[in-house]
């Protein structure tokens, strides 16, 4: 019987001893996202960065699922390891934190889309994508733009059964496709900040630039915060050289990076009980009905003429840009 009962106490120590080490270890991978993400050069994802690593860690701290523990430390290990390497000046890791921060990709891609055209992570069509157009017309105006129409017309002959469901089915297997490729607008402030770093190469922070045009609530911070900023900067940040900065903006220019413009027309309404609406609307003087007008918006994208372009070559090691 005491045999049981230290076999048990073991058992329930090694049990207790799991999450103390989980705990540890995920405080360790904390800071260092954290301290990572204090030293990348662009604040737009820097702040991200740590916001979205508070809440994520803050929302799993009472987690006490070993499996699910580990799965998720094995992820946010994965992210420290690529901020490390786009700290040390990887390009393509570089670039790939850059795309997390713009919303080119991960949760902030999520909240952009959703922002722009009310799509939401689970979202179902369960019917025909031209329908899409009628009641979400920003995502399909953007999906057009991205895919071409042919993309968004999905063919029914490879079907083996053409029953109703069967066909809802293929169709919202392909919205998620769609949903999953589509690249959210930015808007036109942060694509002047990025063609500007693009084409000159210097990272200046949005407080702290001279005009505060870009940023409003640049105007409300006093001098002396300012200042404090500045120094921050100089002693955490690691700036790369002109020359690559160059490289990892235009490389972000080339992921979708477009502005889109709304425009709303007044246009006839088509419904079908557009005869009878008319006899409700008030006469001109010349006696003629006036028909009913409902607005329309149409959407216009406009990338960055930087897109496409090759950064400066560097002739023999030498900083070309700087």
């Amino acid at each position: 019987m005491d045999f049981l009962l230290r076999s048990r106490a073991t058992a329930s120590s090694m049990y207790n001893q799991l999450p103390h080490a989980a705990r540890r270890k995920a405080l360790d991978v904390y800071r260092g996202l954290l301290k990572e993400a204090r030293a990348f050069f662009d604040e737009t994802t820097r702040d991200f960065i740590t916001t979205y690593t508070k809440q994520e860690f803050r929302r799993n701290q009472h987690d006490k699922k070993i499996l699910r523990v580990r799965r998720k430390l094995r992820n946010a290990s994965t992210s420290l390891h690529l901020l490390q390497r786009a700290n040390a000046y990887r390009f393509r890791d570089a670039v790939s934190v850059l795309e997390y921060g713009y919303g080119r990709k991960g949760p902030r891609k999520v909240e952009m889309l959703h922002a722009m055209a009310k799509i939401r992570p689970r979202e179902r069509v369960f019917g025909n994508l031209r329908e899409v157009a009628r009641y979400r017309p920003a995502f399909y105006a953007l999906a057009e733009k991205q895919f071409g129409t042919k993309k968004l017309v999905v063919s029914n002959e490879s079907l083996k059964s053409r029953h109703p469901l069967n066909v809802a089915k293929m169709q919202d297997r392909h919205w998620d496709h769609i949903r999953h490729r589509l690249l959210p607008p930015i808007d036109q402030s942060t694509m002047d900040i990025v063609e500007e770093r693009a084409s000159t190469g210097i990272i200046v922070n949005a407080l702290l630039r001279p005009n505060a045009t870009i940023n409003t609530t640049a105007k409300d911070i006093p001098p002396r915060d300012m200042e404090m900023l500045r120094q921050w900067e100089q002693r955490w940040v690691r700036f790369p050289r002109k020359s690559q900065t160059v490289r990892y903006y235009r490389a972000l220019l080339d992921k979708g990076m477009a502005v889109m413009d709304v425009t709303v027309d007044m246009v006839p309404n088509k419904a079908k009980y557009w005869k009878a609406m008319p006899r409700r609307n008030a006469r001109d003087g010349s006696g003629a009905v006036k028909p009913d007008l409902i607005p329309k918006k149409s959407f216009t994208f406009r990338h960055s003429p930087l897109a496409g372009k090759k950064p400066p070559s560097r002739a023999n090691g030498i900083d070309v840009a700087s």
